[in-house]
C-alpha cells in the first residue's frame, strides 16, 4: 500500500522556519509520521444532536484525544455545511480493536470526565482510514463506521459517497442540481442517490463538475420532486476538482430548531 503522510495530532505548534540560504522557505509541521500497517487514521463526525447542542469531548482507549466540539463539527478537519474548519486532517490511532468515547466535561472544562455519554467499540485494519458517524441520543445513539477509499481521482472529477444519519427518516433520496438557482427550483433536479436506509452508506460515486450553482437536496426516499425538501445546501466547494467527500443527510424531520432541522453537509476527505 502507498503511504500517505500524516500530522500527528496533539498539542503541537505550528512553525514557520524560513531559510534564507538557496533563498528556500521550510514549513515545518511539528512531527510527521508515517501510516503503517500498525497504525489506522479516522475522522469522528459526531451527529448526536442534543437539543442544548451540549459540547463534548472524545477519547480514544480512555485517553482524551480533542478539544470541545458541538454537533456538526467533524473532527478532526471539517467540511462544508458543518461546523469547524474544511480540511482534511486525521486522527491516527491504534489498528486493532480500539475503545471511543463521547464524553461531557465538567461545567469548568479541566480535562477530566464529567459524564459519559456514549462509548463503542471499533475494529479498524492497519493502513486503512474511516470516518466514524453517529447518530441520535442518550440509549438510542448509533455508530456506523465506513472506510474510506482516498485514492484521487481523474482532474475535473471528484468522488463521493453518502450516509443516511436520520433518525426519524427510515430511507431518504439525495437530489443534485447542476444548475438550480432557488430551492424550489427542481428543474435540474436528478436523483443522485435513491432509497439510501438510516445508518447506511451508499456506494462509492465518481462523478465530473458541470456548472458554477450546485444545490444538494435530500427528500423522504420515494417523495415525488415538487418541493418536498427536507434541507438542501448550495455550494461552489463540492464538487471540486480531484477531492474526496462524504456526504450526509442529519437532524429530525419536523424539528425546526437551528440544532436538530435536518441538514445536508459534506466531510472533507482528501
Amino acid at each position: 500500500m502507498k503511504k500517505i503522510s500524516i500530522i500527528t495530532i496533539g498539542t503541537v505548534a505550528f512553525i514557520v522556519a524560513i531559510i534564507v540560504g538557496c533563498g528556500k522557505v521550510v514549513l515545518n509541521y511539528g512531527d510527521v509520521q508515517l501510516l503503517d500497517n500498525t497504525k489506522a487514521t479516522i475522522k469522528i463526525n459526531n451527529e448526536s444532536l442534543y437539543s442544548n447542542n451540549r459540547s463534548v469531548f472524545y477519547k480514544i482507549n480512555d485517553v482524551r484525544v480533542s478539544g470541545l466540539f458541538t454537533a456538526r463539527s467533524p473532527f478532526p478537519g471539517g467540511g462544508y455545511n458543518t461546523g469547524g474548519n474544511n480540511t482534511a486532517d486525521v486522527l491516527q490511532v491504534p489498528a486493532g480493536t480500539i475503545k471511543l468515547s463521547v464524553v461531557l466535561p465538567h461545567k469548568i472544562d479541566n480535562g477530566t470526565d464529567s459524564v459519559v455519554l456514549y462509548t463503542t467499540t471499533l475494529q479498524l485494519d492497519g493502513g486503512q482510514s474511516y470516518t466514524v458517524h453517529m447518530a441520535d441520543t442518550a440509549a438510542n445513539t448509533q455508530t456506523l463506521l465506513t472506510k474510506e477509499n482516498l485514492v484521487l481521482t481523474d482532474s475535473s472529477y471528484c468522488r463521493v459517497h453518502f450516509v443516511n444519519l436520520m433518525p426519524n427518516v427510515p430511507t431518504v433520496d439525495v437530489y443534485y442540481g447542476t444548475a438550480a438557482t432557488t430551492v424550489t427550483d427542481q428543474s435540474t433536479d436528478s436523483l443522485f442517490v435513491g432509497n439510501l436506509a438510516y445508518m447506511k452508506s451508499s456506494d462509492d460515486i465518481k462523478f465530473k463538475m458541470n456548472g458554477a450553482n450546485r444545490i444538494w437536496k435530500i427528500r423522504v426516499a420515494g417523495t415525488a420532486k415538487t418541493n418536498n425538501v427536507l434541507a438542501s445546501y448550495t455550494s461552489t466547494s463540492v464538487p471540486t476538482s480531484q477531492r474526496v467527500f462524504v456526504g450526509f443527510a442529519l437532524g429530525y424531520n419536523g424539528k425546526t430548531t437551528t440544532v436538530q432541522k435536518p441538514y445536508i453537509s459534506f466531510i472533507l476527505l482528501r
